[in-house]
């Protein structure tokens, strides 16, 4: 199992972000991979993808998705390019990879997957981050929750399913 927490908290280190949201996009950029819009609509399940060919990256999101939506599928790709080089190298088709991300997956449990999702919610929202913002507080709300994925710019199950990863809240509360 990687280091994600690690992985992140250096990105963040390398490239000065302390605070959210964190530019995802920007990142990408930085790192040399272009970004570019993914030829489906708002209904078509696929969300992204990451092609790798030669020495370049490219990472494609759905443009019909919420701008929620897209942050979380560059932050998931990225979580593919920083952790799964190697293994998305093994889908070849003539000499280019392509690791796709639906919406809504089903099936058997892909652990390339739920890496790179938690690689993508530790980017979004990071620990470090989230548990300064939460120092300040009494208790969490559902008004918190609903300010903080503003913050993060996340969705609000997003920053949920966050707090309830990390042991914050309970999978029944607000």
């Amino acid at each position: 199992m990687a280091d994600i927490a690690g992985c992140v908290e250096r990105l963040l280190d390398r490239f000065h972000i302390d605070r959210p949201p964190v530019p995802v996009d920007q990142i990408a950029k930085k790192l040399g991979v272009l970004l570019c819009p993914l030829p489906a609509g708002a209904e078509d399940d696929i969300s992204g993808a990451i092609v790798r060919k030669d020495n370049h990256v490219v990472i494609a999101v759905n443009p019909a998705h919420h701008s929620n939506r897209q942050r979380f599928t560059i932050a998931h790709e990225l979580g593919h390019y920083f952790l799964h080089e190697a293994q998305v190298q093994e889908h070849v088709d003539q000499r280019f990879s392509v690791a796709w991300r639906k919406a809504d997956p089903s099936g058997g449990v892909d652990w390339l997957e739920v890496e790179a999702n938690r690689f993508a919610a530790e980017l979004l929202i990071p620990t470090k981050f989230l548990t300064r913002d939460l120092d300040s507080l009494d208790e969490i709300e559902r008004h918190t929750i609903a300010v903080l994925a503003s913050r993060y710019r996340v969705s609000k199950d997003a920053m949920k399913f966050r707090l309830t990863n990390l042991g914050i809240i309970g999978l029944n509360e607000v």
